[in-house]
């Protein structure tokens, strides 16, 4: 099952993506860093919500992120893709 990535509310703007830490075809696991996030100096991961893998970045270094924003899109391991 396709799902999506999001940008949790941090409660502070700007955020900046800093650095995808897996690309499109890994495999990764529920909790996995996925995404490093920067919001008024200080860093914040974005874990994987489930266990599979990842099929697209919807966001690059340097964006400027809003809350719920989709960062990517991945396949969970329920639906027989890894």
């Amino acid at each position: 099952m396709r799902m999506p990535i999001v940008l949790p509310d941090l409660g502070a703007a700007p955020v900046r993506l800093s650095i995808w830490f897996s690309k499109p075809g890994d495999i990764v696991f529920e909790g996995d860093r996925l995404v490093e996030v920067v919001v008024a100096g200080a860093t914040f991961d974005v874990s994987a919500p489930a266990t599979g893998r990842l099929i697209e970045h919807s966001a690059w270094p340097r964006d400027l992120l809003t809350p719920g924003q989709v960062l990517g899109m991945m396949e969970s391991e329920a639906s027989g893709a890894c």
